[in-house]
């Protein structure tokens, strides 16, 4: 006959796909529930039911032994079935054997269960990065600017100060080492019995417990709210240029510093300006006319002011002026060029006093003329 399989999952109360957050969370509120000094005129049906969700929370948050159990249905010694079932008898069970020792026992008495253990304890750890973008236009390139922003972000709990615990609760034993930080477990395989001991990865090896989770985070030791604070654009920032603001992120985890609140630049777009590097080009188009007798014209700033350009008599197209330390500042605090490209508009029709006067100074000149 085949030994009655346990549903891990449904003892825990998690679905098959439940992150192992969500499955530490279950086992803790359950060995509260279930802990035998609570149910003194039942004990013996609590002791049992306190058993079975330790085994269960055993399992499920290692994750090869959950691999094991969700592929096979068991971990370690497997169940005891008739030959006709297995359809391999004694080789396969030899074969299976060998995958149980060689993937768990040897690796936990030679290479140390304790070590992969220990990388599930909760250590104090940094909060995580917040990724933040903010807008800005060229005029706030030449100075800096401060930009006020909003955000959410996890905080240290207040009621707690970040140990998941309530204030005047307390500690208990452990419930699954029973309070002295180690777990010992046998292994039975067809070559014998292998020993392991590692560290208890409920109470990372303390042999204590909190007995009251905080009611204002449950146990997270971070709440969230909402932050506003204000952003110092450097004058010298790239368009996609990253700035990290330490502490600015979310509270750690178990006493653990914030992390960063990452800012990414984007510089808006500026219809009047084309960007070349540091320097500005200013496109304008001007008459022939002026062109030829030479004019004043008003050129924006990226700043937001105006200065005045004159344009010489005889001005050819496509002559560039060159307005020194008028683009954008560099790293090292110099300023680029703008760069004024004067375009000359050539009238496509004439009027007939028009004509006669450009004629007429064609022939003066000896200009061949249609």
């Amino acid at each position: 006959m085949k030994r009655e399989r346990k549903d891990y999952y449904e003892i825990l109360g998690v679905p098959r796909n439940a992150t192992q957050e969500e499955i530490r969370r279950a086992y803790k509120r359950l060995v509260k529930e279930w802990h035998p000094d609570r149910h003194p005129e039942n004990r013996k049906e609590a002791e049992q039911r306190f058993k079975e969700i330790q085994e269960a929370y055993e399992v499920l948050i290692d994750p090869q032994k959950r691999a094991m159990y969700d592929r096979f249905g068991y971990v370690g010694e497997q169940p005891i079935r008739h030959e006709a079932e297995t359809g391999g008898g004694f080789f396969e069970d030899v074969f299976r054997e060998f995958e149980n020792i060689f993937n768990r026992d040897i690796f936990d008495v030679f290479f140390g269960e304790e070590s992969r253990q220990r990388e599930r304890r909760e250590y104090a750890r940094k909060g995580e990065d917040i990724h933040y973008t903010v807008e800005v236009s060229l005029s706030d390139l030449i100075n800096g600017v401060e930009i006020p922003i909003e955000y959410e972000r996890y905080e240290t709990c207040p009621r707690c100060g970040g140990t998941g615990v309530e204030p005047n609760s307390g500690y208990i034993d452990c419930p699954r080492c029973g309070g002295t930080g180690r777990i010992r477990e046998e292994r039975r395989s067809f070559f014998g019995y292998f020993v392991s001991e590692r560290t208890c990865d409920e109470c990372g090896g303390t042999g204590k417990v909190p007995r009251d989770l905080c009611h204002e985070c449950r146990g997270s030791g971070r709440v969230l709210r909402k932050v506003r604070r204000t952003v110092k654009i450097p004058p010298n920032v790239e368009d996609g240029a990253r700035l990290r603001i330490p502490g600015g992120g979310n509270a750690g985890y178990y006493g653990g510093p914030y992390g960063d609140l990452v800012i990414t630049v984007r510089v808006r777009p500026d219809s009047r300006f084309r960007k070349s590097g540091k320097d500005l080009v200013y496109d304008i188009t001007i008459d022939y006319l002026q062109a030829i007798l030479g004019t004043t014209i008003e050129v924006p700033l990226p700043e937001g002011r105006t200065t005045m350009l004159k344009i010489p008599p005889g001005t050819q197209p496509e002559t560039v002026f060159r307005l020194k330390g008028k683009g954008l500042p560099s790293e090292y605090g110099r300023r680029g060029d703008l760069l004024v490209n004067v375009h000359v508009e050539i009238p496509k029709s004439l009027s007939r006093e028009e004509r006669k006067i450009l004629e007429d100074l064609a022939k003066k000149r000896g200009i061949p003329v249609a």
